[in-house]
């Protein structure tokens, strides 16, 4: 009856999951499976050789060789599913969005995983397309009418004329390839199960082969904050305050330990009112204002040290000396294990040991209560330490 009002249109393909599927498939009856087929889309049984990786990454996540680190996790989402999954709001639309899948169930994950070829939804089975000069296309069919199809493909939609097609037909492979996790090590895979099925977002850390995604000199892509406040401008990260009555902050998703962060900052016609800062190994609070260090920024603050919503003042000499008032200035950040150590146009200021700070935390930047103001942030780049 459910399939039958799937195939009615009745109920949405897309509504019955796929462990549902399997537990259907299970109850091996060839009219059953024959409608599944029709209906839903492709269900096969795991290989041997998929099934046996299955049982050892089942193991490994429950017995795993170090707490998971779901900041780690996110990190390793980003670099495989993110490209064609979204979760949490974030992502590519080309796969399912993860956010309200099964991923609290261990099976699941697995199975999809491992194995992702086994069970395809219908709208997710690729179309694979031979065209008249020898060119093969696969992707999904995302629009067709009397004269083309559109494939997307994982990189782009493509627009294929139908008299240029020589061949057409539905793919049993998923566009999610095999092997996926063979790249990471057994930690990274823990975490990436445990951002899986975690409840939360949480911020990603920074590593030496995604450090290029910290800011991609367009858009605000990675960071969160007031879209009236903050916004990006011929490639510059802009922050414009009216006036405030309280902190604003325009934080990152990416988290570091051990880093060099370097940027050019600039406080716009500033007046002696203007105040910022960058805030790194931080934290966001739920009421909006960050917890952590902050290189300062500003009239008087130049060059010095604060704890935002901590111990305060760290570091209480000035580095004002060293600025260009109204202009650029090229600004270092370094932090190794305890030490903390900053720059104002190639000149030392703070070089702080302090066992007491956080060894990681978010980055973020700040437009200070007060007076209207504008700061600008340009050349950005974080660069992770070994």
């Amino acid at each position: 009856a459910l399939l039958t009002a799937v195939a009615e249109k009745r109920i949405a393909a897309a509504d019955i999951p796929a462990d549902l599927v399997r537990q259907l498939q299970n109850l091996k009856d060839p009219e059953l499976d024959q409608m599944l087929v029709e209906t839903w889309g492709q269900v096969r049984s795991t290989p041997e050789d998929k099934a046996k990786l299955i049982a050892e990454l089942r193991d490994l996540v429950k017995n795993p060789p170090a707490a998971p680190d779901m900041e780690l996790g996110r990190a390793v989402f980003v670099k495989t599913c993110q490209q064609c999954h979204t979760l949490y709001g974030v992502g590519a639309k080309i796969g399912p969005d993860l956010t309200g899948s099964n991923r609290s169930d261990l099976e699941y994950l697995l199975s999809n995983i491992v194995d992702p070829s086994s069970v395809i939804s219908k709208d997710y089975q690729q179309t694979v397309v031979l065209t008249i000069d020898g060119l093969v296309v696969s992707g999904l069919l995302k629009a067709e009418d009397d004269n083309s199809i559109t494939l997307q493909t994982t990189t782009e939609e493509v627009v294929i004329p139908k008299d240029e097609i020589e061949d057409r037909q539905l793919s049993d492979a998923s566009m999610m390839p095999d092997d996926q996790l063979k790249q990471f090590s057994p930690h990274q895979i823990v975490s990436l199960f445990a951002y899986l099925a975690g409840k939360g977002q949480t911020p990603i850390l920074a590593a030496k082969d995604n450090t290029e995604l910290f800011f991609n000199g367009k858009d605000l892509t990675g960071w969160s904050g007031n879209p009236d406040l903050w916004y990006v401008e011929d490639g510059e990260i802009v922050g414009r305050s009216p006036g405030l009555k309280h902190n604003e902050f325009l934080f990152s998703d990416w988290a570091a330990e051990d880093f060099t962060l370097t940027f050019e900052v600039k406080l716009h016609k500033d007046n002696g009112q203007g105040n910022s800062g960058v805030q790194f190994r931080s934290e966001r609070l739920e009421n909006g204002e960050a917890k952590g260090y902050q290189a300062d920024i500003g009239r008087g603050w130049w060059g010095k040290l604060y704890e935002e919503s901590g111990r305060a003042l760290l570091w209480d000499k000035s580095g004002e000396e060293f600025v260009e008032q109204g202009d650029w200035n090229e600004y270092k950040i370094v932090a190794r294990g305890s030490r903390i150590q900053t720059w104002i146009n190639g000149q030392p200021c703070v070089d702080l040991d302090d066992p007491e700070g956080a060894r990681r935390g978010v980055f973020a930047l700040q437009l200070h209560s007060g007076g209207p103001m504008e700061v600008r942030f340009r050349n950005v780049k974080l660069e992770v330490a070994e």
